[in-house]
């Protein structure tokens, strides 16, 4: 005799409904990732600068290809996490800085290294070592030179003669020793940066020419037993030959005189008498040696302006040496 049984299996509907539920909401969140996915490998950025120093603004740029929710900017010098898409940023030491951009909240992307330099020298002109200087001097006469120079706490003063620093005086004082064109460099609070060079000529010192002559007696001449007296009543005569003063001009009568050259209206003899004659006289014209006669002809017909002029006398008047410093005023 067979027995037969019948069983039921019965599923509560609510059961069968969550994980419906659950199927369509894991559906959903995959979907939603899926669309919205940006594969970690296109992440990218760039960035603009005009120089990387210290304190120049550097603009960052995302150049991720996707949809991109979250950005998070690292600069790599412990500063605050930037989220912008072009964010800008500024490095306040010199050195070499790590860049990282995370995307999404996972993607680190790439990184780059930025090597930021020192802060750009922008020179102060208030700071520059400020003296002033005479164009010109004699071999061992003394120079005096007065700073000027604002905030000036020390002072390195080299005169041209050697690479020495010759004062460290506010106001030194100079001998040169020999004649040139002369470099007069001044650096103040030991900073090169603002340091000053100058010109300056130094002159020889004036020739002295013995023009007393000299007179001779034969070896073979028997010398004189009787003395030499001079004629009663007769004044005796002198070996010295008469010196011829030069007449006295200025410099205001000098300068009108140079221009009237310029202008074609007198020529370098009109100047004889100054110079005792000596129209080959060597001068120094734009610090540059050249003659008077030279000067005077390549002026002649041109517009000049002298800007300084300086004369160096002998004891009779006579002009030894001029300093002329001018510039031309016409186009020609």
């Amino acid at each position: 005799m067979k027995t037969t049984s019948n069983t039921n299996y019965h599923i509560d509907r609510s059961i069968i409904l969550f994980f419906i539920g659950v199927i369509i909401i894991s559906a959903s969140v995959f979907g939603y990732r899926l669309a919205n996915h940006t594969p970690c490998d296109i992440v990218d950025f760039s960035f603009d600068s005009s120089s990387l120093r210290v304190g120049e603004i550097i603009r960052f740029k995302d150049k991720t290809k996707g949809i991109v929710n979250e950005r998070e900017w690292d600069f790599g010098d412990s500063t605050k996490i930037d989220t912008r898409i072009a964010p800008f940023h500024t490095y306040e030491h010199p050195g070499q800085y790590t860049v990282r951009l995370r995307i999404n909240g996972n993607c680190e992307g790439i990184t780059q290294t930025l090597t930021i330099k020192e802060k750009a020298f922008v020179l102060d002109s208030t700071k520059l070592a400020r003296f002033k200087v005479p164009v010109s001097i004699e071999v061992g006469k003394e120079l005096r030179i007065k700073d000027e120079t604002k905030n000036a706490r020390t002072w390195e003063w080299r005169f041209g003669e050697t690479a020495d620093v010759n004062s460290t005086d506010k106001n030194p004082k100079y001998v040169y020793k020999t004649p040139g064109l002369k470099t007069i460099t001044l650096i103040v609070n030991g900073d090169v940066r603002y340091g000053t060079k100058k010109k300056i000529n130094v002159l020889p010192k004036p020739s002295l020419v013995d023009n007393k002559p000299v007179r001779r007696v034969p070896r073979n001449s028997p010398k004189s037993t009787i003395p030499y007296a001079p004629t009663i009543g007769v004044a005796p005569i002198s070996d010295k030959p008469k010196e011829t003063k030069a007449p006295f001009i200025g410099l205001n009568k000098l300068k009108e005189k140079l221009l009237l050259v310029a202008d074609e209206k007198q020529t370098a003899k009109n100047f004889n008498e100054y110079l005792c004659g000596n129209l080959n006289l060597s001068i120094v014209v734009n610090r540059k040696k050249t003659t008077f006669i030279e000067f005077c002809q390549r002026i002649k017909g041109k517009g000049i302006k002298i800007k300084e002029l300086e004369i160096v006398r002998a004891e009779n008047n006579c002009i030894k040496n001029l300093v002329i410093r001018y510039s031309k005023t016409g186009l020609f």
